[in-house]
């Protein structure tokens, strides 16, 4: 099936590759009179070192075919081995150059022996009647550079001839010589031996090498103990076109690809609808996430989950790969109706939607970012703002396959990677921050615990929710009550905060045990709030009340945990956070009788 997509999409699609071309970056071209001889009298550079995406050439579409240990000569654009016969000083075997440029000028007969008033007889001349001679060597040329043909301004292979004439050689080359029914299109065509091209590194996380999806090379790979494509048959029309459409929806999509992270994904949907994805990569507000994911309807309501497998449906189509050296590992292959697609991104949103720290306002982020804020936060030094290591550096600590498990969670609406709870919480207490992006992974991963009660995922909210009674939950928003009782004293007494504060002192204890820190806050909290009152006793007998209610409610809990689990441990840091959130946006209306805000931003 995923196939049978690739090639539906290839028709589809109004840009099309010609068969077995491919876009390379072309080094030098020879410039050619209609008689064959120079027009030029060297080859002419198309790069140009200033710029970077031309340093090593111009980029053509061009003719291309897996080459093997073999020799296979390409038509009119080649290397300078192929096209003129030159060794340099890292030649190994010069006569075995001498048949490549043997090789390919047989090719070029054979091409103007199909075609004999057709664009390659100048080639054909020049190669015969010994212009080559008069050609000297370019400095800087390598044996790997590509050489283009061109004579009165017109690539050789760009022309129409050169298409059909090539698409019949390289057709010859990776047929197995016989005709049967393809399982992709269900057709009678000629069978491939083996899949026409492959895939730039460049565009599979993890590749070395240019990488093929379908390769059977070993006779222990294969059904029967056979090699190549012998019991998968795919006809060369089918084979070309899902690989040119993967290649053409990997290079349209490069915003798919996270950095030091091993999956690419590509995604399309049947019959061209309006499902704009990019809410995934750069979300705006829910209500314009509903209204972008609602258009991908078309104004129809979304459907029961019973009805939503309707023919009339389109199809959304997504593939995750990624490599090892010179192959493609396909991930996972999802093909669903586009109401279940929209349903799972809408309840996504839904669950890791959280209330900014500073402005109370809600946020939503793509898995992009997720991924950023999962790596190690590097503080600033001298009150320099901090930032997380980037991505794919060394120690930047980031699990393998985040970015695919977060998409994957979004689509299928699947549970997050089992791990990635874990990882959080050892990172925050390690790095001793918690910011939107990560308390919005926490609630995400609450909201999807396998072993939660839909009842207690429910009382994880955007923003803080006065009736979740939780120990674990209590015990974090009374954690950042009195962080923000010490902070505040030494603001009401005009005092610079403490170097070391109840915060960064007690976390990782509260995060594990939170009633042993829990009361030694509220030992110390007496003195703070007798500090306070002398300047400020407003904000001390509000701090007083806010935090005598809240261990109140906690005592009525069962009082706190002396031990904690993993899902104890996200549900404190998530209370510490809302709670944070709760009293800035308090004070967002300047209210006399609230504390300051910690500057910092940070749990500790």
């Amino acid at each position: 099936m995923l196939l049978q997509r690739l090639v539906a999409y290839g028709r589809a699609d109004e840009h099309v590759v010609p068969a077995y071309y491919k876009d390379k970056p072309v080094r030098w071209v020879l410039e050619l009179s209609e008689d064959g001889a120079l027009a030029s009298p060297e080859l002419i550079s198309l790069a140009d070192p200033a710029d970077p995406r031309s340093k090593n050439g111009a980029v053509h579409t061009v003719p291309s075919i897996v080459k093997t240990s073999g020799i296979a000569p390409t038509l009119a654009v080649d290397t300078p081995e192929y096209l003129f016969g030159w060794t340099d000083a890292t030649t190994k075997n010069p006569e075995r150059v001498a048949l490549m440029h043997q090789r390919f000028r047989e090719l070029v007969d054979a091409w103007v022996e199909a075609d004999p008033c057709g664009p390659g007889r100048p080639l054909q001349r020049f190669l015969a009647e010994g212009h080559l001679a008069r050609l000297p060597k370019p400095s800087g040329w390598s044996r790997g550079d590509l050489v283009a043909v061109r004579v009165q301004g017109r690539f050789l292979h760009a022309t129409e001839s050169a298409r059909e004439f090539w698409a019949k050689v390289a057709g010859s080359r990776k047929s197995t010589g016989r005709q049967g029914v393809c399982l992709v299109c269900g057709q009678v065509g000629d069978l491939l031996a083996t899949i026409p091209q492959q895939l730039p590194a460049r565009l599979v996380p993890k590749a070395t090498q240019s990488a093929s999806l379908v390769s059977i090379n070993k006779a222990t790979h294969g059904f029967a103990l056979q090699e190549q494509l012998l019991h998968a048959p795919i006809c060369a029309r089918c084979g070309l076109l899902a690989m040119g459409a993967l290649e053409r929806l990997l290079n349209d999509q490069w915003h798919n690809m996270i950095t030091g992270q091993d999956t690419r994904l590509v995604w399309w949907v049947t019959e061209d609808s309006p499902l704009d994805m990019g809410v995934l990569t750069d979300p705006p507000g829910p209500r314009d996430v509903a209204r972008r994911l609602s258009d991908a309807l078309r104004g129809r309501p979304l459907p029961d989950e019973d009805d939503e497998d309707g023919e009339e449906w389109e199809r959304f189509c997504a593939l995750a790969i990624g490599g090892n050296v010179s192959r493609v590992m396909v991930r996972e292959w999802i093909e669903s109706p586009l109401p279940r697609i929209v349903r799972n991104l809408k309840a996504w949103f839904d669950d890791h939607e959280i209330a900014d720290m500073w402005t109370g306002e809600p946020r939503l982020f793509g898995p992009g970012r997720l991924v950023y804020a999962a790596g190690r936060w590097i503080r600033g030094k001298e009150r320099r703002a901090g930032a997380y290591a980037k991505l794919g550096a060394p120690g930047a600590d980031r699990p393998d396959g985040l970015y695919w498990g977060l998409m994957r969670s979004a689509l299928l609406g699947s549970p997050l990677p089992p791990k990635l709870m874990a990882h959080l919480v050892h990172r925050i207490s390690t790095d001793g921050r918690v910011d939107a992006e990560r308390a919005a992974l926490l609630r995400l991963a609450l909201r999807r615990h396998r072993h939660l009660p839909r009842a207690e995922r429910e009382l994880y909210m955007p923003t803080l929710n006065p009736e979740n009674n939780k120990p674990a939950y209590l015990s974090g928003r009374i954690f950042a009550v009195l962080e923000d009782i010490q902070l505040s004293a030494a603001r009401a007494n005009k005092e610079e905060p403490p170097n070391t504060t109840f915060a960064d002192k007690y976390w990782g204890r509260a995060n594990t045990s939170p009633a042993v820190a829990l009361r030694a806050g509220a030992e110390k909290s007496r003195a703070w709030l007798k500090r306070m009152n002398r300047h400020k006793p407003s904000w001390a007998a509000s701090a007083q009340f806010r935090l005598e209610n809240l261990m109140g409610e906690l005592a009525l809990a069962g009082g706190p945990p002396h031990g904690a689990t993993l899902a104890d441990k996200t549900a404190f840091i998530l209370g510490y956070y809302q709670q944070c959130a709760e009293l800035r946006s308090r004070r967002s209306g300047d209210k006399p009788d609230t504390p300051n805000p910690d500057p910092q931003g940070e749990a500790s």
